[in-house]
């Protein structure tokens, strides 16, 4: 076990550094710069006035110096300061992390606690109305883009109740009761396309295992139908459905920047969307480097989850 999960961290190291280098490269190809931002000349200004402000911001040498330099500040824990509004990036992100990671959990948890016993129900009843009610509503959801149900809730529900989400954010631990307000409606929302994807990919799993032959077995031994569905064929149905939740996390995660805007939401999404907007290389770097970290992360414990559920992989991989 121990051999495996060095190897899975081995991996995930260099993941991470490949895509942090990555970013840090690409951002400075982007189309615009961040001088002609801060100069606001449009990209017609003075040859010394840009480098000047080149050098001070730290952008005239070479890319590979810039990035040790970068990389040993992040190593003691420190981002580095905005280009543009020359705030502490770590101080802003601390306050933006929280928020983005809440509005991931809860619509993961919805898409979970929706999705997989949809998933069970369409599987044990395979080829019925519920089964073929519930796949159609599936293929409705997956369909639709997720902001584009956010947009006609909003609207309709304003025009129809005069009703409008909050959108000043109160931290959970100020008042849970608002702070749930504000989150219940994009959670919910976020969550929908990934319980209806993960709904049919529990019904994919699930009819998987039950064809097995122990099942088979189980059900020639007169053991009831239902301990036979949860006992064995869900436990063996539960590594790919794994595999799937791990994934939609950091989906929901890095794919929140569209409902964080939408729902005034000051999470890491719309404080990116901000620094792509002002070409904040600073800022960009660090929010690729925080969603790089936290999607190795997942899979690295879908990894460790598989090996915890099926001791045969801790050996074989």
């Amino acid at each position: 076990m121990g051999q495996y999960i060095m190897r899975r961290l081995g991996i995930s190291f260099l993941t991470a550094f490949g895509v942090v280098f990555i970013i840090f490269a690409a951002v400075r190809y982007l189309p615009g710069n961040t001088v002609d931002t801060l100069l606001q000349s449009g990209g017609f200004a003075d040859v010394k006035s840009r480098e000047d402000l080149e050098r001070t911001l730290g952008i005239d040498k070479p890319i590979v110096v810039q990035f040790v330099k970068w990389t040993g500040g992040i190593l003691r824990g420190d981002f580095g300061e905005s280009m543009v509004t020359k705030r502490s990036i770590g101080g802003d992100l601390a306050s933006a992390v929280p928020v983005t990671l809440q509005l991931g959990l809860m619509s993961v948890t919805f898409a979970v606690l929706l999705g997989v016993p949809l998933g069970v129900i369409s599987a044990v009843k395979q080829n019925s109305i519920t089964d073929f009610m519930l796949r159609s509503g599936s293929i409705f959801f997956l369909s639709v883009p997720g902001f584009l149900l956010a947009t006609l809730i909003i609207t309709y529900a304003s025009l129809w109740w005069n009703y409008s989400p909050p959108l000043t954010y109160v931290e959970f631990w100020v008042d849970p009761i608002a702070n749930l307000k504000m989150f219940w409606m994009p959670a919910m929302l976020l969550g929908l396309s990934s319980s209806a994807g993960l709904m049919r990919f529990t019904r994919t799993a699930m009819l998987e295992a039950i064809r097995q032959d122990y099942v088979r077995t189980a059900r020639s031994k007169g053991l009831k139908e239902n301990v036979t569905i949860f006992r064995h064929v869900m436990r063996n149905a539960a590594l790919p459905v794994l595999t799937i939740v791990g994934i939609y996390l950091a989906y929901v995660v890095g794919g929140s920047i569209i409902f964080e805007q939408i729902f005034s939401l000051p999470g890491v999404g719309r404080y990116f969307y901000n620094a792509v907007n002002k070409r904040d290389y600073t800022s960009i770097q660090a929010v690729g480097l925080i969603y790089a970290f936290f999607v190795v992360f997942i899979n690295f414990a879908t990894d460790l989850s598989y090996a915890i559920f099926d001791p045969r992989i801790r050996y074989g991989g």
